[in-house]
């Protein structure tokens, strides 16, 4: 599966991007225009119903809109997470923060760039990225995106307090979700996720793996199957299942990764063929 971007340059992407929520603004501005119009006229005329319905439309419309320019930024995130294209994404993002002032949307931007620097193994640059940052309300999930990230980045370069301080974080924020949502759902299982991934994989339990397993067959992007793949090649050569790893790292390589996630799987199937040969 691949973004709609696939094969378009980084210039094209972005034209074809800005293009689309234009077009989202435009529309949405003449049909809010329209419905004004229409229960202003409604008013005039003694029809309170048709003033009603004005009004609702508006409501209607608005957040139609909203929801479909997260789709669209969704569709864009794509570049990253199903096309694993760390560089175009890039290029896209900072003509986006080149272009813009408003504090909330570099915020977001600054943000997806902060997940380029990861996976492109610049954690300095990710975390000078995301200190700064902040995300009004406390269910917001780019706050959770935030603290996610941060949680990964001060684990890579062994600063434990700090990890745990962030993981803490995640923990209060997935508390506040109502049960059952999706967003509590994602929210426990980045908790759990992160847990394990800071658990060395021999002492995983095959209920911890079959998470993993769950995970990669459920992940709707690239990038996160890769990430759970890893981990499960991890937990397979620790509990003695060498060549399922190895065959499985192999394949892997045929696949499409990211720079962070190809270092991982080199250096894995490395460290499994050395010790297998010392067998």
């Amino acid at each position: 599966m691949h973004s709609p971007f696939e094969g378009m340059t980084a210039e094209e992407t972005f034209n074809s991007h800005k293009a689309t929520l234009r077009g989202l603004r435009i529309r949405g501005i003449l049909i809010t225009v329209v419905l004004g119009a229409a229960g202003i006229w409604g008013v005039e005329r003694g029809w309170m119903w048709l003033y009603v319905a004005g009004l609702a439309g508006i409501l209607v419309t608005v957040f139609l809109f909203l929801r479909r320019v997260a789709r669209e930024m969704e569709q864009l995130q794509g570049v990253l997470w199903q096309d694993a294209d760390v560089a175009k994404y890039r290029a896209v993002l900072e003509m986006g923060l080149a272009r813009t002032r408003r504090r909330s949307t570099r915020a977001a931007l600054e943000l997806e760039l902060a997940f380029c620097d990861y996976f492109d193994g610049l954690d300095g640059a990710a975390l000078e990225r995301i200190q700064g940052l902040t995300f009004r309300g406390r269910k917001n999930t780019q706050r959770l995106r935030c603290f996610d990230l941060e949680a990964l980045l001060f684990d890579a370069r062994g600063d434990v307090a700090r990890r745990d301080e962030a993981l803490g974080r995640i923990r209060e924020m997935a508390a506040q979700y109502r049960p059952g949502t999706k967003v509590a759902t994602a929210a426990r299982d980045i908790v759990r996720s992160l847990e394990l991934g800071f658990t060395p994989p021999a002492q995983w339990t095959e209920g911890d793996a079959r998470f993993f397993r769950e995970q990669m067959v459920l992940a709707d992007k690239r990038v996160n199957r890769a990430g759970a793949r890893l981990r499960l090649d991890a937990y397979e050569a620790a509990h003695g299942r060498v060549e399922e790893a190895l065959r499985d790292l192999r394949a892997l390589g045929e696949e499409r990764l990211v720079p962070r996630y190809e270092t991982m799987r080199v250096q894995l199937l490395h460290r499994i063929e050395r010790q297998a040969s010392a067998a």
